[in-house]
């Protein structure tokens, strides 16, 4: 059993293809091993950035409810 990825076809523009494929030649795998590889480095990069980005923001919103949730009964009465 073979187990393979999720397929997309990305378009890439002329000189990035060129370069791609110099790369895939000098490296000796298919074009596609090589573009798969770059795109999943850059996919694992971005999405740590956002992941902390998500972890940052959901820190604030519970600190920001808290703070809230601590001013609403002070002042009445």
């Amino acid at each position: 059993m073979s187990l393979r990825g999720k397929e997309v076809r990305p378009e890439i523009d002329r000189v990035s293809h060129e370069q791609l494929s110099i790369m895939a030649k000098h490296g000796d795998t298919q074009i596609n091993q090589l573009a798969a590889k770059f795109l999943e480095k850059a996919i694992a990069y971005e999405w740590h950035e956002i992941s902390l980005i998500l972890d940052r923001s959901e820190r604030l919103g519970k600190l920001r409810r808290a703070a809230d949730s601590d001013g609403d009964g002070g002042g009445k009465g």
